[in-house]
């Protein structure tokens, strides 16, 4: 008779302990959401899990009300990888610009108090490089009638006909190459005289529309 109470009870509790199980079971499989995607026939399928062939394909999860409640989109391809990196770079480069400008315009707004003060500013750079210019000028005209001397005295070696000595060859030589280079330099300064008008003319139009000039 105890025996089979014992049993009895036994049986029950790994009945109960069996309901129990169950239920959360079913409830978990309740909470669980359902995944839809499409197949390679264009045909809509759903289930608790997607396909290995279809992971990588834009797949929906639906709650147990059917309602959307997360979307995967699809893996993208290296092209449109390397798209996104470009646009994400261009993006970075945009930014970078702005930040430039503005860093620029305080600087500008910063530096002069008018416009004036810019062209006072552009007026003092020019006549610094005018300046250099004036020097090389007349290094220009030593150069040119010291080489000129020297070839005189070359021609007049040959004349009477000897062969003009070889340090009177490397001083002509030597002053050729500087005149050229005096030239270069002569030319280079005229043109940053250019760039440095073209730079203060852009920096006023920048002021006059930072304060609102007409």
């Amino acid at each position: 008779m105890n025996k089979s109470k014992h049993a009895d009870s036994c049986t029950g509790l790994a009945l109960f302990a069996l309901a129990i199980t169950l239920a959360f079971a079913a409830d978990t499989a309740a909470a669980a959401t359902i995944k839809c995607w499409t197949n390679k026939e264009g045909v809509k399928e759903c289930g608790t899990t997607v396909p290995p062939e279809y992971a990588q394909q834009e797949h929906k999860e639906l709650n147990k009300q059917g309602i959307v409640v997360n979307v995967h989109e699809r893996a993208k391809t290296d092209a449109e990888l390397a798209e996104a990196k470009h646009q994400e770079e261009l993006a970075e480069q945009e930014r970078r610009q702005k930040e430039d400008e503005q860093r620029k315009n305080q600087i500008l707004l910063s530096t002069f108090a008018k416009v004036e003060d810019i062209e006072a500013a552009m007026n003092d750079k020019i006549l610094t490089i005018e300046a250099s210019i004036s020097l090389a000028e007349k290094r220009k005209g030593k150069i040119e009638a010291d080489l000129d001397s020297r070839i005189k005295a070359a021609a007049d070696e040959e004349r009477k006909g000897k062969t003009p000595n070889e340090a009177l060859l490397k001083d002509i030589e030597s002053l050729k190459r500087q005149a050229s280079e005096n030239e270069q330099y002569i030319a280079d300064q005229r043109r940053q005289i250019e760039e440095v008008s073209a730079a203060y003319a852009a920096d006023i139009d920048r002021f006059k529309k930072l304060k609102s000039i007409e």
